[in-house]
Parts: C-alpha cells; structure tokens; sequence
C-alpha cells in the first residue's frame, strides 16, 4: 500500500509546489549560513509542518470516492489504507528533514555538533507529523470541497504553529528559535505528535467509514 500509494503521489505530481516551495526556503535561508544550527531549524520546521500537510490533502484527494473505495477494498480495511498514506507523507518528510539538515551542514561548513543535528532531524519529523495530523481532517475524508479544505487546513496550521495554549509545534518551535532545545522537551514533543497523529488517523478514519 505504501508502494502504492508513493507511485500514486508520484504520477499525480501534486507533490511539486509544495517540495519545490520547501527546497527554495531552505536554499534562501541557507545562502549565506553563519549562525548556530536550532533558530535554522526552527524555519524549517515550521515550513515542514505544512508541506506534510499539504502533501496529506494532495495524496487524500487524487482518488475521488469510488477510486477509494476499490482501493480500501484491496487493503482489506480503510484504516489500513489511510495508515499506508500517513506513512508515505511521513517517509517523504523525513527525507525532506534529512535532505535540510545535510544542507545546513554542509552550507556551515560541516561545523555543527552531531547532537544540533540530532534534535534538528527529531523535530523536523514531529513537525511533520503534527502536519500531517492536522491535515487529516482537512482532507476529502472529512471536507468534501476543496474552498473549506483550505480555509478550515489555514485556521489548524496556525493553531499547531502558533497557539501557546495547544502543546502542539509551538513549544519545540520557540525552543529552536532560542536555540536551547533540550532533550526532555524533544521527546515530549516527539510522545505529543506520535499520539496527536495516531488519533487523527483513527478518527479520521472511523468518521469516513461510519459517514459511508
């Protein structure tokens, strides 16, 4: 299914604005890269969040309702094929995440400690995962037109990036930004987005079988 699913994203080519967008962010902020490696990330971060969750909706919505139907069938359970598309918008994340901290080091003249680009890879993962989370109700599965899926994905993008009050990506964010990320803070993070995205999946999921 995830298989499947990356040649799906692939033909589709719904995955270019959004990675070329990313890639040119961090070519922008990496031009000329003289500071500490965290307040980097941080930028990267947050900009991953919405790349994986525009990834999310782009995957959910090129199959219309029957193409999904056949396809649920094939995986013999739909909560299989939406873990499948979580999964692949994660592995595409984590190799946008690996692809920006190997530039950032690069770009510095490899002159970051292994443990900045540690939490660096670690938190680009659990951005995106809390974008992929967010976006799930955003998608066909829940919003069936694309003007309210961009109204409704704009509204929890920056209640995840910026809301003090929801533990979401603001606290690993702000961290970053002061470039005192510790490691206490980074798995809490990492516990918060793993359970954030495992229960978005789940209800996502049952709202679209119970809604059918």
């Amino acid at each position: 299914m995830i298989r499947y699913q990356l040649a799906m994203l692939w033909h589709s080519q719904r995955y270019l604005p959004p990675v070329l967008l990313y890639i040119g962010t961090v070519g922008v902020l990496y031009s000329d890269n003289a500071g500490p490696a965290l307040p980097g990330f941080a930028v990267t971060c947050g900009a991953l969040l919405i790349v994986a969750g525009w990834l999310t909706i782009a995957l959910v919505d090129v199959e219309d309702a029957v193409q999904r139907t056949v396809t649920a069938t094939h995986a013999r359970s739909m909560y299989r094929m939406l873990f499948a598309v979580v999964l692949t918008v994660l592995a595409c994340s984590v190799g946008l995440g690996a692809l920006t901290v190997a530039g950032s080091e690069v770009s510095h003249g490899f002159g970051y400690s292994p443990s900045d680009l540690g939490i660096g890879l670690l938190a680009h993962i659990a951005c995106a995962a809390f974008g992929i989370a967010v976006a799930l109700p955003c998608s066909a599965l829940v919003v069936p037109r694309i003007g309210y899926t961009v109204a409704a994905a704009a509204v929890l993008f920056g209640i995840a990036l910026l809301a003090k009050w929801i533990p979401l990506a603001f606290p690993l964010l702000l961290a970053l930004s002061a470039d005192s990320a510790s490691t206490a803070l980074l798995i809490r993070s990492a516990l918060v987005a793993a359970g954030v995205l495992v229960a978005s999946t789940l209800l996502v999921t049952t709202w679209f079988v119970r809604r059918a």
